[in-house]
């Protein structure tokens, strides 16, 4: 009968070369995988919507709704309105995501379900607080 064999030029381009070698890089590349996909689940991505998922630990992080309240609340005061009429101007919504930031307990980092499902978690802002003594200081 006829047999037909592979040329050694082509076991040689598949073979499997050491086994421990094949399986540590495996794993690895599992590990690395699981990496990629947990740090962009814990602080998120350019990609990531924040209607949908909410404030990402990246942007909390970095003080990025408290920042830019403040940039707001000055950039006001300094065009003279007053306080109160400073922290009115701030969006409900950034309010909302300075205030949420990533705890979990609050609607923030890692919930699930949608913002606004009802079940007991923060949905909306009531306003900050202001303190002032008697002589509106």
């Amino acid at each position: 009968h006829l047999c037909v064999r592979p040329s050694q030029r082509l076991y040689n381009g598949l073979r499997m070369g050491n086994i421990e070698t094949v399986l540590s890089s495996s794993i690895a590349a599992v590990f690395w995988a699981a990496f990629v996909v947990a740090g962009t689940m814990w602080y998120g991505s350019a990609a990531t919507p924040i209607e949908l998922y909410g404030p990402t630990r990246y942007q909390w992080d970095l003080g990025f709704f408290q920042q830019e309240i403040e940039r707001r609340v000055q950039g006001s005061l300094a065009e003279g309105k007053t306080a109160s009429q400073a922290w009115a101007e701030i969006p409900e919504k950034l309010a909302f995501y300075d205030y949420i930031g990533n705890n979990p307990a609050k609607g923030g980092l890692f919930r699930a379900g949608a913002m606004n499902s009802g079940d007991g978690i923060a949905v909306g802002w009531l306003g900050h607080a202001l303190f002032k003594d008697k002589d509106g200081n």
